[in-house]
């Protein structure tokens, strides 16, 4: 397991460069898939992306963690691999609609089930009932669902792929 935690100062420059955070754990959210490659928007910070390095060489990390101030992401394009299958996937998504204007200390958090990628937006947002010491708890998820909803169950979180 590679940890990808960063945290990034407020040296970004430009006007669309709020303070958010991108992560996945394809290990935990995404068991029997291999991460191949991926991107969050044209930011070149380490972590939005893998290294030429570890793509050259087959060992893009299965997960990521940054957060800070960075570009707006205006897609996040994904490939993959299903183990039990071999079975090659990407997806690229378009991020231009699905973010809010204002998205200070949001997070965008994907996840994957086989054939299929999902998109969270995780906002600051806090709420109440959903943590799993909560008696409100009162809905059921997928295996892949249940670890993203209980790791931020403070926080309303909204699928915004697919749609």
């Amino acid at each position: 397991m590679v940890a990808g935690a960063m945290l990034l100062g407020g040296c970004a420059v430009g006007t669309d460069t709020p303070r958010h955070a991108f992560d996945f754990d394809a290990q935990d959210d995404s068991p029997g898939v291999e991460v191949l490659n991926y991107q969050y928007g044209t930011s070149r910070l380490p972590g939005v992306r893998p290294s030429a390095d570890a793509l050259e060489h087959n060992d893009v990390p299965q997960q990521t963690d940054v957060y800070g101030a960075m570009r707006r992401g205006d897609f996040l394009y994904v490939k993959w691999r299903v183990q039990a299958t071999g079975k090659l996937y990407e997806d690229r998504v378009d991020l231009r609609s699905r973010l809010p204007r204002n998205l200070d200390d949001y997070r965008i958090h994907f996840a994957i089930d086989g054939s299929q990628l999902y998109v969270y937006l995780i906002s600051p947002e806090k709420v109440t009932g959903l943590c799993p010491d909560d008696p409100g708890l009162a809905y059921k998820r997928t295996p892949r669902q249940k670890r993203i909803f209980i790791m931020y169950c403070s926080r309303k979180i909204k699928q915004i792929y697919p749609d």
